[in-house]
């Protein structure tokens, strides 16, 4: 019976101790959405439609930050449209926060519409920040032992 206590003991005491990483997040920006003829007319008025930075696929580096208790989405929606041609397409930043901007309080996981719509005619953009505290936002969160910290627990436990 005491070694079955020992067990569980030391299974708990190597939970607790289990490292803990700061939240990691994707830091860059680009366009989603934009279509080869929204890229062509961008080109044509030499505005450049493709100015990404950073690598949003990136698990390490300068394109990582680990300097927020949540992961940031700032998405730029804009609308344009011309006799029944519309064009809609969403530049964004990634990053991290701590606070919401548009209120300097704690973030929750979910999107906020900031009310920052600029309508004009032909021409449409508003402004939705998505927040969420798990890395690189599209992963979840799991505990897991390295192979060191599992060796030693059976190894003492073989040893009791």
């Amino acid at each position: 019976m005491p070694s079955n206590f020992y067990f569980f003991f030391f299974a708990f005491l190597i939970f607790l101790i289990t490292p803990t990483y700061p939240l990691q997040c994707h830091q860059c920006g680009g366009q989603e959405n934009m279509s080869k003829l929204t890229k062509k007319m961008f080109t044509e008025l030499n505005i450049s439609p493709d100015k990404y930075y950073g690598d949003c696929k990136a698990t390490s580096g300068a394109d990582v930050c680990t300097n927020g208790t949540f992961c940031i989405k700032r998405a730029k929606i804009h609308r344009v449209g011309f006799n029944s041609i519309n064009f809609k397409w969403t530049s964004y930043t990634k990053g991290c926060a701590s606070v919401r901007e548009d209120n300097n309080q704690t973030p929750s996981n979910g999107c906020f519409d900031l009310n920052q719509k600029v309508k004009k005619t032909g021409y449409t953009t508003e402004r939705l920040d998505c927040y969420c505290d798990k890395d690189f936002c599209n992963s979840s969160t799991a505990v897991s032992m390295t192979f060191t910290t599992v060796f030693v627990f059976f190894w003492f436990y073989k040893s009791i």
